[in-house]
């Protein structure tokens, strides 16, 4: 018996020893040649040091870079509203080429948004659904003032996306307006 506990204390011992003379043996630093760096930890600080003696790069405006839309930039002194008021609207819009190709691009962007949105309609309606069979299958649900809450939120969700679909339906309306009319003063 005491012969197993001699043993079983040199076997306790024996790694702590070895873990303490492991570190005395090694002090010496690494070497720090480049040979033995990993090539892509070279090639990482070698491109560090490069993007730090680049100058930052500046933001250039021009006719492409500025937004187009009435009230997109703001100046001091006035607002948006106080542009379209002051402008008629054959000022507020000069006679520009029409422009097919980025009005295809912008009514296939807004097709897509409206796919999306009517989606996202689709789940918020379905989640209402449930959410609703849910609570009034509580035994006491007309006293769920939480409950009652959470589903009002949710059918204000559903109302603010319904509105959102009539808009993006109105866009690509107009847009689409925009491209047959397009199309028409092309082919005259």
């Amino acid at each position: 018996m005491k012969l197993a506990r001699w043993g079983l204390m040199l076997l306790l011992v024996a790694p702590l020893g070895t873990a303490a003379a492991g570190p005395q043996q090694d002090q010496t630093p690494p070497p720090s040649d480049q040979q033995n760096e990993n090539p892509l930890v070279a090639a990482s600080r070698r491109t560090r040091e490069e993007k730090k003696d680049q100058p930052k790069a500046t933001k250039v405006w021009d006719n492409n870079s500025m937004p187009t839309m009435p009230g997109g930039v703001n100046v001091v002194g006035q607002t948006s509203s106080s542009v379209t008021e002051s402008a008629t609207p054959d000022q507020a819009r000069p006679a520009a080429p029409v422009d097919a190709a980025g009005i295809q691009a912008s009514l296939g962007a807004a097709k897509q948004e409206l796919e999306s949105l009517k989606t996202d309609l689709d789940i918020l309606q379905r989640k209402y659904g449930l959410d609703e069979q849910m609570h009034l299958s509580k035994p006491g649900y007309s006293s769920d003032k939480a409950g009652a809450a959470a589903l009002q939120d949710e059918k204000d969700q559903i109302d603010a996306k319904q509105q959102a679909i009539a808009d993006a339906e109105k866009k690509v309306a107009n847009l689409q307006a925009a491209l047959d009319a397009a199309a028409a003063s092309k082919a005259n």
